[in-house]
């Protein structure tokens, strides 16, 4: 098991949460890392990196006023998928690790300069590479339920 940075674990849990949303089961951790290891999502992440590092920065959100409550997560754990239940802890397996760095070498090797953590997350959670990773995993999905049981 590793722990990631705070935003790399948000964009794993975004990922889960869209699959969840999209296809009514959520995503696994070893689907996720079958995904952030394919060559297209590498490709795909690293083109997002650029884009957003040519993109002007947006203007910092103003400051919440006093009277506002900021909104609360709760997150349970006996009500999860056992597989993911801690990945919502903040642990996650090393194929998804595994996942990240191959990303960042591809990104490194194709851009010159290797994306820091924020980067990466920020590329992950944008609604074209979020779409593209539930496509590969209902892709897996489905060539594994055509599969002779054997």
């Amino acid at each position: 098991m590793i722990k990631l940075d705070e935003s790399t674990q948000q964009a794993v849990l975004a990922v889960m949460m869209y699959v969840a949303r999209a296809t009514g089961t959520e995503a696994t951790q070893d689907e996720i890392a079958a995904a952030l290891k394919t060559y297209f999502t590498r490709d795909e992440v690293t083109n997002q990196i650029s884009y957003l590092r040519k993109k002007p920065p947006e203007p910092a959100e103003a400051s919440p006023a006093e009277d506002v409550v900021p909104p609360r997560h709760r997150i349970n754990l006996a009500g999860g998928c056992p597989g993911n239940s801690l990945a919502r802890a903040g642990y996650f397996i090393e194929g998804i690790g595994a996942g990240i760095a191959a990303i960042r070498h591809h990104a490194a090797a194709t851009l010159g300069k290797a994306p820091n953590e924020e980067e990466i997350a920020r590329s992950l959670k944008s609604s074209f590479i979020l779409s593209e990773l539930k496509n590969q995993i209902v892709h897996a999905r489905k060539t594994a339920a055509r599969r002779p049981a054997g």
